[in-house]
């Protein structure tokens, strides 16, 4: 009776851990940019608004075009953190306001996540001239690494 009475208190203490460390590792989800924004942005097309209403109904823009004046980004994420991994997108949206010359907004682009272009980068090393060290060179720093340390 006693090591039945043992053997499951071991058991309770075991399931009680594994739930603790289970539920602990769920992760949290966290929000970035403009929220609220999937409900606001189709009006701002319909009643044509301008660009410093469209600031006042959804914040300053998260970055306007460097090219064109007349576009601004409004960015949307959404990640998943969970513990010892990278965080994780779960949805990432891009709206591109265009305005005409009056500033009104004309045109609404969406982006998501399956839009981004991943970008593979070059590992490779290109050597400088000047590092290289040439055989007489090596030999003397040699030398004079050797007559420094006799001293």
């Amino acid at each position: 009776m006693k090591f039945l009475y043992h053997n499951l208190n071991i058991k309770l203490l075991l399931i009680i851990i594994f739930l603790s460390l289970n539920t602990s590792c769920t992760g949290r989800i966290s929000n970035h940019g403009t929220l609220n924004i999937d409900k606001i942005i189709n009006s701002v097309v319909e009643r044509k608004l301008e660009k410093a209403e469209i600031e006042a109904l959804l914040g300053p823009p998260s970055t306007t075009s460097a090219f064109e004046f007349n576009k601004w980004y409004y960015i949307k994420t959404t990640l998943i953190h969970k513990a010892l991994k990278k965080p994780e997108i779960k949805e990432h949206v891009i709206y591109e306001i265009i305005f005409n010359k009056e500033n009104q907004a004309i045109k609404i682009n969406k982006y998501n996540k399956d839009d981004i272009n991943e970008i593979s980068y070059n590992k490779e090393f290109t050597e400088t001239k000047g590092n290289k060290k040439s055989l007489l060179q090596l030999i003397v720093k040699d030398m004079l690494k050797a007559d420094l340390s006799n001293n």
